[in-house]
Parts: C-alpha cells; structure tokens; sequence
C-alpha cells in the first residue's frame, strides 16, 4: 500500500486590517514533495484573477463637458488623466447583484478635494475607501460627472469597455480584482526522518472589500469545480486506488529551510511577457530588463517613460496578469 501523507488543516497564522486592505497568512503542512507549489501557484493564479468584484468601468462628464482623457479641467489641478488613474484606485463593495451597469453621479464646486466620499452611489452599494482623494479644486472648479461600474473578474483594458452609447463616455480600465497580492512560499519540513516534505505558507493582501478567508475560499471553490467536471467525465467502475492518505498535524512538522518561489519570477527578463517591440524597448530604455525591475515601479513611472502612454501600460498590466499573475503597484 502507497501512503501520501496530506495536512490535517490549514493553520490561519495571523490576519490583520490596515487602512486600505485586509492581511492574512496561512500555513498548510506537511505535504507530498513538490506539492507546495503545485498548490499554491493553483491558488495564487486563481486569488489574482479569477475572484469577481465591482470596479468603475467609465466616466461621462457633463459640466464641463469632456470627450478624452487627456483634456483639463478648469480649477482643477490634475488632468483628467491623473483622476482616471485615481478613479482607479476606489474600492466599491455591492450588497446587491449587479447583472448590468449601475450609475453614480459626483457634483462638487472648490475649493477643496474631491474625495471618494463625494461619490453618489444607489442603495445596495459602498465605498470602501471613502477618504480616498480623488482631486484638487480651487476657487473656479465646478463639476457635475457621472461614473458607471459593473462586476466583472480580473482586469479588462479600457479599449473592451468603449461600447456605451452616450455621448462623452470616456472607458476606464475595469480593475475587477478584490485580491491586490498573492505571495506563497515553500519551505522544506520533516516528518520522523525524512526532511522531504513540503510546508506552504500562502499570504494574501486584499481590498477592504472582501476578507482574505472569503476569497481563499471563493478561490478553492473555483478550483474544485474544475477539477470536479474532470471527475464526472471519467468512466465509472474503473479499479480502486492502491493507496492510503495519511493525515499528519503541523505539530510533528518541523520547518528545514525556505524556498521563494516569487525570486526565481522577479529574475526572469521581460522578453517573457512577449510584449510589442514598442513597450518593450520604452522599458529597456529606462533600464528595466527583469519582472522584478518592472514591479519596483508604479503605474505612474511607467506613464512617465518616453513614449511609453496608457496603452502600453494596458498591454503590460495585461501580460503581467496572464503570464505570471502579477500586477503593478498603484502608486499615490
């Protein structure tokens, strides 16, 4: 008889709130060599893309009346560009279904800041980050705009959002994603004699708009539907498993050595993204030639690279996503 020796639990080693996101760590232990990062890759691809939420998808001004995203504003210190960029960064919670695009309206005369709290939003739903600043008006600023959210996963690039049929609707980059970060490590442990065995220790970052347990589990879920259709597509009555699972508790685990699976990422070039000859020399240019040279640098920097504009930005947050599950820092 074949043993495999599996986890008893997962062991939630701390959880703590902060002003802008929610903090978890998780220990799963001891398993199978080579079975931490089967795991936690699974669960950290599925946490940074696939957990559906709400986020602001376009912007439609009205007073004054505006049609791209690089015009100004009178009596407003940022350009509209920079408050899309802000926009970005609100966090909207929904009590509600949400099946097609919900309006929210903002009207605000200076001088002062125009916050996230300025935001009107329906019943049902909630601004997370209500202090979040949004804009710098003086004495001549009068605004009147409406915002449009709807669920989604992942992040979907502005291009995919221009299909509204108002007039002046400006497409934002729909940041669905409630996880902000995902890392997972694995260390080597030994049970008895054998110090093969691996330890997983996953942490997870999100939005004040979900709680890292609910999007561990929502991504669990996700993950054995999957694996539950392979399941029922098999032919039944094939010969049983001559193998035995065997639980082992995290107390007669003990830890040998780490192992990050995030270096051997951050020292990959950034040929990997397989990006447009373009984005890619902007970004060699300014002396970024790794994923982790990337990840140092905010939204921000990049927009202020030569050449290198929001499409650019859209094709490498999008590439960063798919290849690697990662994402840039907002910045601010």
């Amino acid at each position: 008889m074949i043993e495999y020796v599996i986890p008893k639990k997962l062991k939630i080693e701390e959880e703590r709130s902060e002003t802008e996101y929610y903090y978890a760590r998780y220990v799963l232990s001891p398993m199978e060599k080579g079975y931490g990062t089967t795991i936690g890759n699974a669960l950290r691809r599925v946490l940074l893309s696939s957990i559906p939420s709400v986020a602001i998808v376009g912007i439609r001004f009205i007073k004054p009346e505006k049609y791209h995203e690089f015009d100004t504003l009178p009596g407003v210190k940022e350009d509209i560009l920079e408050i899309i960029l802000n926009l970005k960064r609100i966090q909207l919670r929904a009590d509600v279904p949400v099946r097609e695009r919900v309006k929210m309206t903002v009207e605000k005369r200076g001088p002062g800041n125009l916050t996230a709290a300025d935001i009107k939003v329906p019943a049902g739903f909630e601004i997370a980050n209500p202090s979040l600043k949004i804009a710098t008006l003086d004495e001549e600023a009068d605004l009147f705009f409406e915002l449009y959210a709807q669920a989604g996963k992942g992040f979907v690039p502005a291009q995919e959002m221009d299909d509204h049929p108002e007039i002046g609707w400006i497409p934002i980059d729909g940041v669905f994603s409630p996880v902000m970060k995902v890392n997972f490590r694995v260390e080597s442990a030994r049970v008895e004699k054998r110090t093969d065995y691996d330890k997983m220790i996953l942490e997870i970052w999100t939005k004040k708009t979900i709680f890292p347990n609910e999007a561990l589990k929502r991504a669990v879920d996700i993950l054995m539907n999957h694996l539950q259709i392979i399941t029922d597509s098999l032919p039944e009555g094939m010969p049983p498993l001559t193998t035995e699972f065997v639980p082992i508790s995290q107390e007669e685990v003990k830890v040998e050595q780490t192992v990050s699976e995030e270096e051997a990422v951050y020292s990959k070039k950034i040929d990997e993204l397989e990006l447009t000859i373009r984005s890619l020399n902007c970004l060699r240019r300014d002396k970024i030639e790794t994923i982790g040279d990337l990840l140092k640098r905010t939204e921000e920097d990049l927009l202020k690279i030569k050449n290198f504009g929001p499409k650019s930005l859209d094709e490498v947050k999008q590439k960063l996503l798919e290849k690697f599950g990662l994402s840039l820092k907002k910045g601010g």
